[in-house]
């Protein structure tokens, strides 16, 4: 049987200091006390947090992925990155890796904890300049919003990025071209599910943590008991289905439900 590895997906933090206003936003907000408890859970049960870069490297260098690792990745670049997951992250020992959007930095995170995310052990990976979607983009709307923000996030860390993150999963077979024309090495798509731990890939799955996931889903993910995530893959397929269907403004409404659940 194959052996497979998680990938899991966060957001926001939420707390007092790092509050989350837009009602849409709030499906993907887990509260801090929360994610401290999904830490220290993922710590009991003998798993060690990592980024997709320590991941990619090992698959690409022939190595497996080991039973223990679970990869760790948040999405957008916020201001509870460094508020809370970084200080928690670093309790434990883990790493994880940052998808951060070009024009959050300087706003919703500033340039110098970027900088401290990095020195602190943890990875960048670029998460578009805008956060548009690249399906809604030309060819060349595509590419700048790939470079830009690649280009201005190594001007920040003195070092490559090489992974990439479609913001709200949209990607195509010519976004994979453009990525690998920039020089971008893999992606962290939105696809529900695990991953082969003895197999490099470009594209690896995800599986969301959102607000309403409950502790025995959550042991399920890390534990990557696929046979206790139907529920999961069930919802990714019909979302899927409903964005191939009806395009993305009607699956943006089908996609609330998804998060709600």
């Amino acid at each position: 049987m194959t052996v497979r590895f998680p990938v899991l997906m966060y957001h926001r933090i939420e707390s007092t200091w790092c509050p989350v206003l837009d009602a849409e936003e709030k499906p993907w907000a887990i509260p801090v006390v929360d994610f401290e408890m999904q830490m220290r859970r993922l710590h009991e049960l003998g798993r060690t947090g990592v980024s997709m870069d320590r991941i990619h490297r090992t698959l690409q260098s022939g190595g497996e992925v080991p039973a223990d690792w679970v990869g760790i990745t948040f999405d957008d670049g916020n201001a509870s990155d460094y508020q809370h997951a970084l200080p928690i992250l670093a309790q434990y020992g883990f790493r994880g890796t940052f998808f951060i959007c070009g024009k959050r930095v300087g706003g919703e995170i500033p340039a110098e904890r970027v900088r401290s995310l990095h020195s602190a052990g943890m990875h960048i990976g670029s998460h578009a300049m805008s956060h548009k979607f690249m399906t809604t983009l030309n060819a060349a709307e595509e590419e700048s919003e790939l470079v830009e923000s690649r280009e201005l996030l190594e001007g920040l860390i003195g070092e490559p990025v090489l992974h990439f993150a479609p913001p709200g999963g949209r990607w195509s077979s010519r976004t994979r071209r453009a990525l690998q024309k920039a020089g971008y090495v893999a992606v962290s798509s939105s696809r529900y599910g695990l991953n082969r731990a003895d197999k490099a890939s470009f594209s690896y799955c995800r599986l969301p943590v959102v607000r309403a996931t409950p502790m025995d889903t959550f042991d399920a993910m890390v534990r990557a008991e696929a046979v206790k995530l139907w529920d999961g893959y069930l919802r990714a397929g019909v979302l899927g289905t409903a964005r191939a269907l009806l395009g993305e403004s009607v699956y943006g409404h089908a996609r609330s439900w998804g998060r709600n659940q």
